[in-house]
């Protein structure tokens, strides 16, 4: 992407995150933390350093970039393994990569190489816990992509992921995520949910094992200007949501672990799964035509 597209879009994150009014959700909080790439455990009744149970499938969920890191972060991972653990129980170990605070400049690379920064790290984090990737999960947002499809690639020497969830991947990275690094070739599964507004940042990918579906946002033109309702964002809401409402036919009733989903006492009475009725109808996903077409 060009020098002036790149200042374009750092403007128009900045302008977003300044006008937003919408910013205390279930996946992007006000306020910023300190974390600048660490692996927490959210499984039930674990710390957040404590060790994974390696009986049991894993689910890791991350992020994309912050431009603000001292006045929010996102929250997309800490509420969704909440929900996870309300719907499913004791099911999985259920972790986060957190690299809010991490500062990113659109210019000479720099998103390219911190996304393969973090991704190194996490495929490090994760392999220092056990984690087996044939019964693992990575989900990401944005430039978090970049880091799983990374990640995968560090572990390949212990086997393909089970699969990749891709949220929104941003156009320009395609070619990184897809051609340079294989995506494809170091996960069995490599989901691609994107929004085509005008506040989404990707679009469809046509490589042989890549599922594309379409997420629709109610509100193209207003995200461009305010980071609450912004496509690229509620793509992250959108998936959180199918994960709090079973009876949504896509995103999280997509993945390969959903089998594992099972009940737990002890979590399920730590808080009572949202109602379906509070999912937005006015999110449809759709799969996109040509797939798998080469």
């Amino acid at each position: 992407m060009d020098i002036s597209r790149r200042r374009l879009i750092s403007l128009l994150l900045l302008c977003s995150i300044a006008t937003g009014c919408g910013l205390n959700t279930a996946i992007l909080q006000k306020g910023g933390n300190g974390r600048k790439g660490v692996l927490l455990n959210y499984s039930c009744g674990a710390h957040p350093c404590d060790p994974i149970d390696p009986s049991k499938p894993t689910i890791v969920i991350t992020h994309g970039w912050n431009p603000l890191p001292n006045r929010i972060h996102t929250s997309f991972a800490c509420s969704s393994a909440q929900a996870i653990k309300c719907r499913c129980g004791d099911s999985y170990n259920l972790l986060s990569w957190d690299w809010n605070a991490v500062k990113v400049t659109p210019f000479k690379g720099e998103p390219e190489r911190i996304g393969k920064c973090q991704g190194r790290m996490l495929a490090a984090a994760l392999r220092s816990r056990g984690v087996d990737p044939a019964r693992t999960q990575l989900i990401a947002h944005s430039l978090g992509t970049l880091a799983v499809a990374q990640a995968a690639v560090c572990l390949s020497d212990l086997g393909p992921m089970a699969q990749l969830t891709l949220l929104d991947p941003p156009k320009q990275l395609h070619d990184e995520i897809f051609c340079k690094l294989g995506a494809t070739h170091h996960a069995c599964v490599v989901e691609n949910y994107w929004s085509p507004g005008l506040s989404g940042y990707g679009a469809q990918v046509d490589c042989r094992g890549v599922c594309n579906y379409t997420v629709q946002g109610p509100t193209p033109i207003r995200g461009i200007v305010d980071l609450s309702v912004s496509n690229h964002v509620q793509v992250m809401q959108w998936y959180y949501e199918t994960i709090c409402c079973p009876s949504n036919p896509c995103g999280f009733q997509k993945s390969v672990l959903l089998c594992h989903c099972g009940s737990c006492e002890r979590c399920q009475s730590a808080g009572k799964s949202p109602d379906s009725s509070e999912t937005d109808p006015d999110y449809i996903a759709t799969t996109s035509a040509g797939s798998r077409n080469r």
